[in-house]
Order: C-alpha cells, then sequence, then structure tokens
C-alpha cells in the first residue's frame, strides 16, 4: 500500500476529476469498439458520460462510499502563521512582517493618518493572503464563468432572433413540414420560423422546440427542402438541443480537462451523423443526401455562422463536419439504422451499472497529521555519469513539412531561442486560451482512438501521412468529391478536395492532376499534398510545372511532394527552382533535393550554401551531409565560418558524415567557435573522422567552459583511440 501526503481539502476534488476522466476515457474505448454500430448509439454513450462527469462529485457524496484501500493519504492542513522563536534571532526580516495576534493601543499624540493603511497596501496585503487553494477556485470559477457566459449569450440571441422572426404559417413548404413532421414522430407543439439574419436552418428550444428557415427557403427545390426539414426535425425528436446544453454545462464545470471537450466534440460529431441516418431511413438516396449537404454549404454562407449561436442551436452544415459526414453517408459499410427505445435503455442501464460503483469506490484509507513538521535536509547531489555516447548530432527541421504554416517556419529560431519566454506568457495567457490550446494538443495525440474524425483543414495538412494504405475507397465517394471540385465556390472545393486527399486511393490521381490548374491556390497546395502521398511517379511532370506557380505556397508543397516521390526525373526542376524568390520555397527545394541522396544534385546544393537567407544555407549543408559526397567537403569547411551559429553547427555535422580527411584542420580550428553547439558538433564531427591530427585540439578542448563540449571531446578522444 502506498504512503501519500494530500491536502485534506483537495481530497474530493482529486477523487471526482480522476473519476471523471475515466468514465470519459472508458467512453472513448466503448465508442471506438462500437464504431461499425449506429452514430445514435455512440451518441447516446457519449452523453451518458459527460452527464456521470458533470455528477461525478454529487454521486461521490450521496452513495454509501464502497473502500478498496489501495493508497494511504496522510491529510494535513496548511497552517495559517507560524514563528519559529528558536530562529527569530536568525530570521529577523521574517519576524519584523509579522504582526502580532493582539496589537497595542497607539499613542495619543499619534497623528489620526497615521492609523489608516495606503489603499495599495491593504489591497496587496489581501492578495498575498490568499491562498493556493482559493487561487486555484478563483481560477477555475473564472474559466467556468466565461463558458457559462457564451452559453447564456447564445440563448439570448436566439431568443432575440425568434422574437424578431416570422412564424410561418402560409410558406409553399409548410404543408411538407407539417407532413415530415407526423412521419418522424414529432409533436405538433413545434414552431416553424422565418427570420432574414438567420445564414442556414437551424434547431432550438429545449421546452418549446422551433426550427428556425433562413428568409430564402421558400425560393428551394423541393429535394433540398425535405432534406433540410428532415435533418432538422431529427434534431427536434432526438431533444439533441437538450443533450447539447448538457455537454456545454459539463465543459463548464470541467473546462481544464481536456477529456471533456474531446467528448463534446464526439457529441456534435456522432449527433449530426445520427440525424443523417435518419434522413437516410426516410428513404433519402446517399448520393442525394451528399449533393444537396455541398450544396447547401455553399449556399447558406456556412462560413458566416454567429460564433455566439454556437452554444444554444444546432446548425445544418458546419464545414468542419461535413468531410466526416460526407464519407459516413456513402460508405455503404457504416449501418443508418435508428436507436430503438429498447437498445437505448439497455445502454443506458449498462453504462449506469459501471459508473454508480465507481462512483462509490474510495480507493483510499485516510491518515491524519494534526501538526505539520517543517524539515529542511540538506540536498546531497547524485554523482553525474557520464555518457558513454556521443551527443546526438543536430538535425535540422525540414524546411516546410506538409502544410506547415508560412508564419510558423518563419518563427522557429525566434521560438527555439526563447522557449523560457515562450512558457512564461503562456501561463499568463487567459483561461480560454489556455484550455483552446490544450484542448488542440490533446487532439492530435488522441485522433486514433476516435475512429478518425476528421480535423481542420490545417491540421490535418499538417499531420503526418498514413504510411499503410486504407481500402479501396466506394467509386461513388470518389466520383461525388470529383464533381465537387468543379463547384463555383472555392470553400466547397477547397473541402471536397481535402476529403479525396485524405482517401489516399489511386483513382484520385486524375482530379488531383487536375486540380493543379484550379482557380484557387489552397486547392492547388492541396492537390500537391495529395499526389506526395499516393507516390504515383507519373505525377513528377506535374508537379514539376507547378514548381513555378505563381503562388509560393503552392511551388512550396511542390517541391515536398517531389522528394517524398524521389525521382531522378524531378532533379533538373528542383535545381532550377534553387533560384526561387522566396526563400522557405528553396530551404524547400533543398529538402527536396536532400532526399533523393543522389551526387547529381551536389553542385546545386553546394551554390545554395552561398544563399542570402541563413535557414537555405543550413538546409542545404545539412543535405549535404546526407549525400554524403566528398566533392561537398571543400564548400562546408568554408561554411565553417558563415555569419551563422546553426550553419556553421550543420557544415560541422556534415563533415562528420562525409569523413574527409581534408576537413580535420578546420574542424580543429571550430573547437574554438563562439558558439557552444558548433564546438560540441565540431568535437563529435572530429571523433567520426577518427584521424590522429585531432589529438591536440580535442585535449584543449577538455578545458572548454561547457560541460557537454568537454563531454563530446572525451568521446571523441575514446573513438580516436580505436
Amino acid at each position: 500500500m502506498t504512503n501519500l501526503e494530500f491536502p485534506s481539502t483537495w481530497l474530493p476534488l482529486a477523487d471526482a476529476i480522476l473519476k471523471a476522466s475515466v468514465v470519459l476515457i472508458a467512453a472513448a474505448v466503448v465508442t471506438h469498439a462500437l464504431r461499425r454500430t449506429s452514430a445514435a448509439l455512440r451518441h447516446l454513450i457519449w452523453t451518458i458520460a459527460l452527464v456521470s462527469a458533470l455528477l461525478m462529485p454529487a454521486l461521490s457524496v450521496a452513495l454509501p462510499r464502497w473502500q478498496l484501500p489501495l493508497i494511504t493519504v496522510t491529510t494535513s492542513e496548511t497552517p495559517t502563521a507560524r514563528v519559529d522563536v528558536d530562529n527569530a534571532s536568525r530570521a529577523p526580516a521574517l519576524t519584523r512582517d509579522v504582526e502580532p495576534a493582539t496589537a497595542a493601543a497607539p499613542p495619543a499624540s499619534m497623528p489620526m493618518r497615521a492609523l489608516n493603511a495606503p489603499a495599495s497596501a491593504t489591497v496587496w496585503t489581501r492578495v498575498t493572503n490568499v491562498s493556493f487553494e482559493q487561487a486555484l477556485f478563483a481560477i477555475w470559477a473564472l474559466g467556468a464563468l466565461l463558458i457559462v457566459a457564451r452559453v447564456i449569450l447564445g440563448v439570448l440571441a436566439v431568443q432575440w432572433m425568434s422574437q424578431r422572426g416570422q412564424r410561418v404559417l402560409d410558406a409553399p413548404w409548410m404543408k411538407m413540414a407539417v407532413q415530415l413532421a407526423s412521419e418522424v414522430g414529432v409533436s405538433s407543439n413545434i414552431t416553424f420560423l422565418r427570420n432574414r439574419r438567420a445564414a442556414m436552418p437551424m434547431a432550438c428550444g429545449v421546452l418549446r422546440p422551433a426550427v428556425l428557415m433562413p428568409q430564402e427557403a421558400d425560393e428551394w427545390p423541393a429535394d433540398r427542402l425535405r432534406i433540410v426539414l428532415l435533418h432538422e426535425l431529427a434534431h427536434v425528436k432526438r431533444h439533441d438541443c437538450l443533450t447539447h446544453l448538457i455537454a456545454q454545462i459539463a465543459c463548464a464545470f470541467h473546462w481544464f480537462n481536456p477529456l471533456a471537450w474531446i467528448a463534446a466534440r464526439q457529441v456534435r460529431t456522432e449527433r449530426e451523423r445520427a440525424c443523417d441516418d435518419l434522413v437516410l431511413a426516410a428513404g433519402t438516396r446517399g448520393s442525394d443526401y451528399a449533393d444537396q449537404l455541398l450544396e447547401i454549404a455553399r449556399v447558406m454562407r456556412a462560413g458566416r455562422y454567429p460564433a455566439v449561436l454556437a452554444g444554444a442551436t444546432l446548425a445544418m452544415a458546419h464545414r468542419s463536419q461535413l468531410e466526416g459526414r460526407l464519407m459516413a453517408i456513402l460508405d455503404p459499410r457504416v449501418p443508418h439504422s435508428a436507436l430503438g427505445r429498447l437498445r437505448a435503455a439497455a445502454a443506458t442501464t449498462v453504462c449506469c451499472a459501471a459508473v454508480v460503483p465507481l462512483a462509490a469506490l474510495q480507493p483510499w484509507a485516510e491518515s491524519s497529521l494534526k501538526e505539520p513538521v517543517a524539515t529542511v535536509a540538506a540536498a546531497t547531489p547524485s554523482p553525474r555519469i557520464a555518457s558513454q555516447r556521443p551527443a546526438p548530432a543536430p538535425a535540422p527541421t525540414p524546411a516546410a513539412e506538409p502544410g506547415q504554416t508560412r508564419r510558423s517556419r518563419d518563427t522557429r529560431h525566434e521560438t527555439e531561442t526563447h522557449t523560457s519566454t515562450v512558457v512564461a506568457e503562456a501561463v499568463s495567457s487567459s483561461v480560454a486560451a489556455v484550455s483552446s490550446t490544450v484542448t488542440e494538443a490533446v487532439h492530435d495525440v488522441m485522433g486514433e482512438v476516435f475512429g478518425g474524425n476528421p480535423l481542420n483543414h490545417r491540421q490535418d495538412k499538417s499531420a503526418s501521412p498514413d504510411k499503410s494504405a486504407s481500402s479501396k475507397a466506394d467509386p461513388r465517394m470518389v466520383a461525388a468529391l470529383t464533381a465537387a471540385l468543379k463547384d463555383t465556390d472555392k470553400e466547397v472545393r477547397e473541402t471536397a478536395m481535402h476529403a479525396l486527399v485524405q482517401l489516399r486511393d489511386p483513382a484520385v490521381f486524375e482530379p488531383l492532376i487536375q486540380a493543379l490548374k484550379d482557380a484557387s491556390y489552397e486547392v492547388r497546395e492541396q492537390a500537391a499534398f495529395g499526389l506526395g502521398q499516393l507516390r504515383d511517379k507519373r505525377a513528377v511532370d506535374s508537379l514539376a510545372a507547378a514548381l513555378k506557380d505563381e503562388h509560393p505556397d503552392v511551388r512550396e508543397q511542390a517541391a515536398f511532394a517531389l522528394g517524398q516521390l524521389r525521382d531522378r526525373g524531378a532533379i533538373a526542376a528542383l535545381t532550377a527552382a534553387l533560384k526561387d524568390v522566396d526563400g522557405d520555397v528553396r530551404e524547400q527545394v533543398i529538402f527536396a533535393l536532400g532526399q533523393m541522396r543522389d551526387p547529381a544534385t551536389v553542385d546545386g546544393l553546394t551554390i545554395a550554401l552561398r544563399d542570402t537567407n541563413a535557414d537555405v544555407r543550413e538546409q542545404a549543408a545539412f543535405a549535404l551531409g546526407q549525400i554524403r559526397d566528398k566533392r561537398a567537403a571543400p564548400p562546408l569547411i568554408s561554411a565553417l565560418k558563415d555569419s551563422n551559429a546553426d550553419v556553421r553547427e550543420q557544415a560541422a555535422f556534415a563533415l562528420g558524415q562525409i569523413r574527409d580527411g581534408a576537413a580535420v584542420e578546420a574542424l580543429v580550428i571550430a573547437l574554438k567557435d563562439a558558439s557552444a553547439d558548433v564546438r560540441e558538433q565540431a568535437a563529435f564531427a572530429l571523433g567520426q573522422l577518427r584521424d590522429p591530427r585531432a589529438i591536440d585540439g580535442l585535449t584543449a578542448a577538455l578545458k572548454d567552459p561547457q560541460a557537454s563540449v568537454r563531454q563530446q571531446a572525451a568521446f571523441a578522444l575514446g573513438q580516436l583511440a580505436r
């Protein structure tokens, strides 16, 4: 049994957070196992998990305790103010600041203004007297209030739109709406509203459900009206506004827990797919539904959906969810059956049967510590054992990873140099920003657990390619997405292109080639990226032509794709692109040439060592080290005198890879470089060369002021002795 010391006030909070996290992780595992079942069942499981996380503190208190003492927790209370009398003489500054519990009355001659402390001093005293628990509670309350305020603003905005909206009684589609409501099983008290400010159809209202339609809905064709009405009525039938509100409240209480935000995201995803299933179950063809969804995303200006409404309404066509929904609609392997009451009751019973024992479980035994003990122990440092391995050679980050934003690459060196500053700024940032950042990071880490849910455009582009090719895509899916590439709205084309790239099916090769000529540079950029993932060498000529595209992002992505293909036929085009006006493009071109590891690229890379951009020179040095051609040794020796320390460091690494004895003298001189990283890398390179002429220089480096340099010099001398 493990013994832990823990503040008594934190114990119930830690217990509730841990149990809520266990429930959400269990929901992730179960829904992943049920990924081939109906979306309604997965939505129900995620909703129950969020409700359980929300009620976990109350359940833990209300239910009888089931003690399973796996650990012993020593609870203690922090002393308010305690002065060690024996040490008072040794700490005069501390005892001066401690006020006695009973103060003597001031002399009568003391001016009255001396009795009143300045306001600033009073505020500072109150701030410094706030305990850590109180500060932590204040931070939590601030985050919860921000999220609850967003939900309240959404409710007020919906009420405002509803009050100013026109109740629909005689619209051309009203008869169809009433008939569909009866077929779906929605009660007759539902209200249909029309508002010119509505950008898309929305379902809203928990107690008084309503469907808010755009002003132009009267002009829509019957097929589109039927699909839209069925989808929104499905939200009403499933009481999705209520479950959406529960998810928002759960996120407000657990805003610090990334798992809660992931669960809320899954609730949204499965909710929309469940409504899609009801539309399909009503007799709508999957291909027709997919076409209408794309058209709705274009016509109804999904990008202008007010963010304030997201907390209180259920909009139909978010672009962030569109790709996954289209794939689910068109995939014949995905079941579209509804969730019956019997199955829903059985699933709820099973979930509750698992949650209740967890809430009642108390996996600890308490041991009270009445009086805290303050002991100062001398810290004895443990001896440091020198590593017997060489320090890893610094390989530069590729100039342009697929889809990496140009702004992030421009600030890469500043980020690396000022890491501590960035951390400090992140800690002092707003609660909402911290929560959002943590949630995005956990999305990346747990992406595979949730069955391939689509991320946003930039996130998916920056994700590393999945080298295990997926099964062949449904031809109907490919045909529908290919047709969407001809849409007049560029955002629809971008979404369709992104979905095609994710398929990674050989059938999408020709659409990607054609998309390299699209009017939108983002479509062209995605097409170049997709061709690189297909690894089809027929794309070499088209990608080589894209190296002359008018937009630098397209040229950069084309260079990366050619590096993925590694075809000698692209060397001439890439070498010509070394003269590109954009530094990021040149850097990516060099990375692609380095990937090929062909001696024919040495001349071009040698010229790039004299580029005006330091990042380009650094990448050229790294690429030459990958090729390991001795013709590159003289220019790399010259690069050891570059004005940029990163370039000098990379040149030293490359010379160690090439292992040309002509570099020994220059590397010995580099052992006295102003940069410790350059000196360390020079020592490593000399160890790789194993030339006795380096002994004197490495011996002198054993007295370097930097420990890592001394360690590397010692290792290099050991290499020379072999």
